[in-house]
């Protein structure tokens, strides 16, 4: 009686998006690897094109669907990065509300201050910024308006000796470089968000996950029913690489406990010989 030897089980869930895209990856790149790399006939790693693999059951289009997932989902993790721009235009409309209270602050309270040219200065420019106190408070685009707008009249050159003796000078320059990275932020999230619509992360590897399932039961049906050396090939690698991306996973929450509740670990179903595909 023939043993075979039966793809492993992988909990696909538990990976984070760049894991997941990682060993999906790894294993078209199985699916594609031409079995005579691994015979010695041709360059080891040498990958085929996008064609049909019959040794383990797989037609070009559904290894051009796969990828093409694959690739959706690549996208769709840059998109989800705009969280992350969010949180750096968080920083600067913190920074631009607290110097812009700072200025205002500061030309409020010169006029009771003991030196003379001190309080002058601060008299002079309080009709300046009076217009503009509380303007942290303002809608964030009217924000972005308003700042450029203080910027330009504590510029003016009858104000400038003003500012100079406040000691502002590196204020207004913060200021206005916090206002523009703020607002090219903002520009540039508009953009994204105008350029393209797409599909949730979620959707895509729900789809993949579908195709995974039916990549490993053909695989191992093929291998069991017409046995060639390509499916001798990818099984045993494929359970490799199942191996290492489940080593991989502990690591990092082992590293990552410190105190915190511990996680199950995943770990696929027996050795080369036992256990079932995924989706059987």
């Amino acid at each position: 009686m023939n043993t075979h030897t039966r793809i492993k089980t992988l909990p696909l869930s538990i990976f984070n998006n760049a894991e997941y895209l990682s060993y999906m990856n790894h294993v078209i790149d199985l699916v594609k690897t031409d079995a005579t790399d691994e015979e010695g006939g041709g360059s080891p790693g040498e990958l085929s094109v996008a064609t049909a693999v019959p040794d383990l059951g797989l037609t070009e289009e559904f290894i051009a669907a796969y990828e093409a997932d694959l690739l959706a989902l690549a996208d769709a993790v840059d998109e989800s990065r705009a969280a992350a721009e969010s949180d750096e235009m968080s920083v600067h409309e913190k920074n631009r509300d607290s110097l812009a209270t700072y200025i205002t602050t500061r030309v409020s309270r010169a006029g009771s201050l003991p030196l003379e040219a001190e309080r002058d200065a601060g008299k002079a420019l309080y009709r300046v910024v009076k217009p503009y106190i509380g303007i942290a408070r303002l809608p964030v685009a009217q924000e972005t308006a308003k700042i450029r707008g203080l910027l330009m009249d504590l510029r003016k050159a009858e104000n400038t000796p003003h500012v100079a003796t406040l000691g502002l000078e590196a204020y207004l320059a913060e200021l206005e470089s916090e206002n523009e990275a703020y607002d090219a932020l903002s520009q540039q999230r508009v953009s994204s968000r105008a350029a393209s619509k797409k599909e949730s992360g979620a959707a895509i590897r729900e789809r993949i996950d579908e195709r995974y399932a039916e990549l490993t039961l053909l695989a191992q049906s093929f291998a069991i029913a017409q046995p060639s050396d390509k499916g001798n090939t990818f099984i045993p690698a494929l359970n490799q690489l199942i191996a290492e991306t489940t080593a991989a996973y502990n690591q990092r929450m082992a590293q990552g406990k410190k105190g915190e509740e511990t996680k199950p670990e995943p770990e696929p179903d027996g050795d080369g010989s036992s256990g079932t595909p995924e989706g059987i």
